[in-house]
């Protein structure tokens, strides 16, 4: 082989072993551009740095929070102390519920009728205890019942008038037998509204009497959910908005005398603790007469009216 000859078949070699990537490739050779990969690689290899991230990576944001519902007219509407009627003094249209003197919504009281017919063919009884309540009625219940027990305890077991879901005319009170409604209520549009253990979401104690009719497949769907309140499902609260800071300011007194505190409004109830002449207490807005619910520290009782200014 002459030398001409070797020199080529060298030079070949080399180009050869370049090309096998067992040796470094010329200086003056071109970079070599990989081919496009699909977004979606084979088991068990990564997707190649070039694809966008939005084709390889699964959103994990949270859903957007759902419409709260506002309409009292509608089975679906939320009604807590954040979320009141409006207006306040609503008054649905009402039918009355065959065999008992107690009114709802049309399609409320139907839905209970069909309900009390399936009860029935289970050899199970339900009686309505409560249904409708206006908006003065409320009030004067809340009233009642401040007097009775004292306001804190009032307000766990009583809605200020216009926050009140018998004011909607979709809620209705049952006595026994609860354990067939809350196998099979949600079935006819019904929910258990105030369960136990979610006081703290709902601001009311656990009553397993009260129902809220959403309609049937509302009610399904909130089933479905595995939300224990109206709340969570809607991602509400029910926790009393903070009062304004002129409005806080309104709605103080001092006293001009030394004056008792007591649990009830009117001279029968229990003494509190007897306020200093001359001391800030906080009127919360409910009033019986000359009486007036008042703040005083951590206390909460009621104040005749004579002695503020």
């Amino acid at each position: 082989m002459t030398f001409a000859n070797r020199l080529a078949a060298t030079a070949a070699a080399l180009t050869l072993v370049a090309g096998l990537g067992l040796g470094a490739a010329p200086a003056q050779a071109a970079p070599v551009t990989a081919p496009a990969m699909p977004a979606t690689a084979l088991p068990g290899t990564a997707l190649p740095a070039q694809v966008p991230a939005s084709s390889a990576v699964v959103s994990t944001a949270r859903k957007p929070a759902p419409r709260i519902p506002r309409n009292p007219r509608k089975a679906d509407v939320l009604v807590n102390r954040n979320y009141p009627l409006v207006p306040k003094g609503f008054t649905p249209r009402l039918v009355r519920v065959p065999g008992t003197s107690f009114r709802l919504q049309a399609p409320a009281a139907t839905a209970y009728r069909t309900m009390v017919a399936a009860a029935r063919k289970d050899g199970v009884r339900i009686r309505l205890t409560s249904a409708y309540r206006s908006y003065a009625t409320q009030r004067s219940l809340m009233t009642s019942y401040t007097r009775a027990y004292g306001s804190r305890y009032a307000r766990s077991v009583v809605a200020p008038a216009g926050t009140s879901e018998h004011q909607t005319g979709l809620a209705v009170d049952v006595g026994a037998p609860r354990s067939w409604m809350a196998r099979h209520a949600a079935t006819y549009g019904f929910i258990l509204r105030y369960p136990k253990g979610q006081e703290r979401v709902t601001g009311y104690r656990y009553e397993p009497w009260h129902y809220r009719y959403l309609g049937p497949a509302a009610a399904k769907r909130y089933t479905a959910s595995k939300a224990r309140t109206l709340e969570a499902y809607y991602r509400a609260t029910s926790r009393p908005a903070a009062p304004k800071a002129a409005a806080s300011k309104q709605a103080t007194r001092r006293t001009t005398a030394n004056v008792n505190l007591r649990r009830g409004a009117g001279t029968s109830h229990r003494i509190i603790t007897t306020v200093r002449r001359g001391s800030t207490v906080r009127l919360t807005g409910q009033r019986s007469g000359v009486w007036n619910q008042v703040r005083y520290g951590s206390r909460t009782g009621w104040m005749s009216s004579r002695y503020l200014r």
